[in-house]
């Protein structure tokens, strides 16, 4: 994946391709010169392609920046979702257009010392047209067209002015990107709209998030985590089901799911990943149901993410399936470490078309 670079060091030295340095080119913030033309600035709009004076303007994701609030532009005091909040500190403006749908994440991955500089997406340069905004991190399923993005920096309640330096990074997560990675159209699809209701729900501000597709066979890498703002596909590996989940006939299938305690089947819908711990299992980590009656007891049936020598692919080579759990969301035990370092915090969504949670879930359209 190409992350495009403004004026910064790369956030992420796993990228697969050279990263594209803009320094050098003319991408300069001038707080002096901004010219603010709001006409027909929305999310589905057409624009004028000349970059606005003061403005940094990308059209290629995933994309950094590295910059500072100091000696920004001071065109926005505060934003309808956070009507309270004192934003009156200098901002650096960004212009994103995007030219298909996708889920649009931004992430604040430093900040200096004493600086507090929050993000906000906008769908027009306008501070009443907010549709996110985080102090570390903001997102939202869009549709194609051009948002605005403003880096703001924070104002205490006896008046300092939070400013200074940080990095920010921008992806465009689309369907398409997850298909190539080898999910099916529709859980892939599916997978994002729930994702955009989880979010805006504000369980998190965590950009790396997890997704199940339990209609594939365990044999297979069924278990996709996605930096959803450095555009990465950070992990793709088996991850088994619940035993009493299995299809009889083949036991690599799962086919039967529940929220029941002793059930030994799997869960499905939208979890919050939560606080690790030391168990039976080794190095474990703890989730909480977000679905009334799919998956809201997940934490006391101690269903959690932990690694198993029965989840390697090894084992696939050797019984054409996986091992199963009693429940559990099984990974490679070689890989917790890394898997419970990337998701701690984020979204774990299992998908399955079993026509009871498929067709009730409140994450799904």
């Amino acid at each position: 994946m190409l992350l495009l670079c403004l004026a910064c060091t790369p956030a992420n030295d796993s990228t697969d391709k050279p990263i594209r340095d803009l320094r050098g080119e003319d991408t300069a913030f001038d707080s002096a010169d901004t010219a603010w033309d709001t006409a027909g600035d929305t999310g589905d709009s057409p624009i004028d392609d000349e970059c606005p004076a003061g403005v940094i303007c990308l059209t290629d994701f995933p994309a950094a920046d590295a910059n500072t609030t100091v000696g920004g532009s001071r065109d926005f005091d505060g934003y309808s979702c956070a009507s309270d909040t004192d934003e009156s500190g200098p901002e650096v403006v960004y212009r994103l257009t995007l030219d298909e749908p996708g889920f649009l994440s931004l992430d604040l991955r430093d900040m200096d010392s004493g600086a507090d500089v929050d993000v906000h997406l906008l769908d027009a340069r306008d501070a009443d047209r907010c549709i996110d905004r985080g102090h570390w991190a903001a997102a939202a399923w869009v549709d194609a067209g051009t948002y605005w993005v403003v880096a703001d920096s924070w104002v205490s309640g006896d008046g300092a002015e939070q400013s200074g330096g940080y990095e920010l990074l921008f992806g465009h997560l689309t369907v398409d990107e997850l298909r190539d990675a080898g999910m099916e159209k529709a859980p892939a699809a599916l997978a994002l709209a729930a994702l955009d209701r989880a979010w805006d729900e504000g369980h998190t501000e965590h950009v790396v998030h997890g997704f199940i597709d339990f209609s594939i066979h365990s044999s297979e890498e069924r278990l996709w985590i996605w930096d959803t703002a450095a555009e990465e596909l950070l992990h793709h590996l088996h991850v088994t089901h619940g035993e009493n989940s299995s299809d009889p006939n083949d036991r690599g299938y799962a086919v039967s799911f529940s929220n029941e305690n002793g059930s030994h089947q799997s869960s499905l819908g939208m979890m919050l990943t939560a606080e690790d711990y030391s168990g039976s299992n080794g190095h474990s980590m703890r989730m909480d149901g977000l679905e009334d009656g799919y998956n809201d007891a997940v934490r006391p049936r101690a269903i959690v993410v932990h690694g198993a020598s029965y989840a390697r692919p090894e084992y696939v080579d050797s019984y054409g399936r996986l091992g199963q759990s009693w429940g559990c969301p099984a990974v490679d035990d070689r890989e917790t470490e890394s898997v419970l370092a990337d998701l701690q915090g984020g979204f774990l969504w299992s998908y399955y078309p079993d026509g009871d949670w498929s067709e009730r879930s409140v994450y799904l359209p």
